[in-house]
């Protein structure tokens, strides 16, 4: 019987895979995907279970899920390190809509004119495209209400912090009249892969194939996937491979294929969980909203940025589960929620602390010496000190460092670049194999962006037009 070879085949479903997807099929007729979909099959479960305890509440009921993510893979996470992997197979889902930061450009800035170019190009591309709210260039943030909390003649006098506001990308409605983004849908209108999908891909000839990879090995110029769905294997033969199944997984797949034995770091945005009691109502109708505004240092705005929203039940429920002593006050919290003002201080990628190293038959996930905790905590200290003198918030605040991982952010694990320490070219094109290609969170540092879903993306368009 002869062999079926396929031209291309892409691991993964999430929306890096899907915004590749998107832009390859505007010139081609049809692709192959590998994506593992939820079965009725127990894989043997590794030591993660400590995983569990600390979900946030988006997370709840995915438990199972969770734990497969990580079996599949064969990866270990160490008992003190929190990293949570993937909400959904294929990625992890942006959970209220596309938020970006304004100095998107900044981490662009290493790459040849020709490929930021291209990137931006195509940034702007899938704007227009999925026609979202939110104007790149001018960095507008539309219609979205927003509280105007800090009085911006308080902040001219402060040396230390300045504000900025984020972009929010959701999508517009047909109707002309103007738009309230605390009305939305925030299930339907949120960029998830899911909607990505269901607007752009259905009806376009797309093969799933319900496996997960196991390994990648060539024979001359063919890629062999080695792959399972927990019942039965299979092997597949491309001459183009395109990996976007997320950094934990791509990376894993590419250090057994490049017989990579050393530790590889794995870059993120340790962060702070912040909790602070308004004098006034911060008043919102969506589920989960974005931030309204970000704080940040005047002199090192790349260190930290302190993002700022109002209270919901879904924080609430968060506070619940990292502070279990609040459980019996929980009916109260609720009722003054919008008093609260939930925050997350994100510090710079050098300080990540979590390394990924085979041992064995696995690839374990772990974090080094805790020495961060105090930087988070003088940071914290600082805005509260500054929130107090704004006369806003009552001389109360609660601070909670969750641990590493815990900023669902993963990536920079393969570099694309000219530099020593790069993996891939600039064309995401693996430097050992021209043909494997590498389009999710892998290939970039962020070292000023805390919101890369949309630099992923537009990159991973960029490689689908090219390839």
């Amino acid at each position: 019987m002869k062999k079926k070879i396929y031209d291309i085949i892409v691991v993964g479903s999430g929306l890096s895979s899907l915004a590749f997807i998107d832009s390859y099929l505007e010139k081609k007729n049809n692709i192959n995907i590998i994506s593992f979909k939820k079965t009725k099959k127990i894989f043997p479960q590794i030591n993660n279970k400590h995983i569990l305890k600390i979900l946030p509440p988006q997370m709840i009921g995915e438990e199972k899920q969770v734990l497969d993510y990580f079996s599949i893979n064969k990866i270990i996470i160490e008992n003190k390190t929190k990293l949570f992997g993937s909400l959904e197979f294929g990625g992890l889902s942006n959970y209220w809509g596309l938020q970006i930061d304004k100095n998107i450009k900044k981490d662009l800035i290493s790459y040849s004119t020709k490929t930021q170019k291209k990137i931006i190009d195509s940034f702007i591309e899938i704007f227009n495209k999925q026609n979202l709210l939110g104007e790149f260039d001018k960095y507008t943030q539309n219609l979205f209400k927003k509280n105007p909390y800090i009085d911006e003649k308080f902040l001219k006098k402060n040396k230390l912090f300045k504000t900025e506001e984020p972009i929010l990308a959701f999508q517009k409605k047909k109707e002309k009249k103007k738009i309230d983004l605390n009305l939305i849908n925030e299930k339907k209108e949120s960029l998830t892969a899911n909607n990505f999908f269901k607007k752009n891909l259905k009806k376009k000839k797309i093969i799933f194939h319900n496996y997960f990879v196991e390994k990648i090995s060539q024979n001359k110029k063919e890629i062999f996937l080695h792959c399972s769905n927990g019942l039965q294997k299979k092997i597949f033969i491309t001459k183009k491979l395109v990996l976007g199944c997320g950094t934990l997984a791509t990376t894993r797949l590419i250090m057994d294929y490049l017989k990579i034995n050393t530790e590889l770091k794995i870059n993120h945005h340790p962060r702070l969980f912040s909790l602070y009691f308004s004098k006034k109502k911060w008043i919102n109708k969506m589920h989960f909203q974005p931030s309204h505004f970000h704080l940040k240092l005047r002199k090192n705005p790349s260190l930290f940025t302190a993002d700022f929203r109002p209270g919901n039940k879904l924080i609430i429920d968060a506070v619940i589960k990292f502070k279990k002593i609040l459980s019996p006050i929980k009916f109260l919290l609720n009722l003054f929620r919008e008093h609260f003002i939930f925050s997350n201080v994100f510090i710079h990628p050098k300080y990540s602390n979590l390394y990924i190293k085979r041992q064995k038959s696995h690839f374990l996930v772990y974090s080094k010496k805790n020495y961060h905790e105090k930087l988070f905590k003088a940071f914290g200290k600082k805005i509260y000190i500054f929130l107090k003198s704004s006369k806003k918030i009552l001389p109360i605040y609660i601070n909670y460092f969750p641990g590493y991982g815990a900023d669902f952010h993963y990536f920079g694990t393969l570099l694309m670049g000219n530099s020593k320490k790069s993996y891939l070219n600039e064309n995401c094109q693996l430097n050992k194999n021209k043909n494997i290609y590498i389009v999710d969170g892998s290939v970039f540092k962020f070292k000023n962006n805390k919101y890369p879903l949309g630099v992923i993306m537009a990159n991973a368009r960029r490689i689908g037009k090219e390839i």
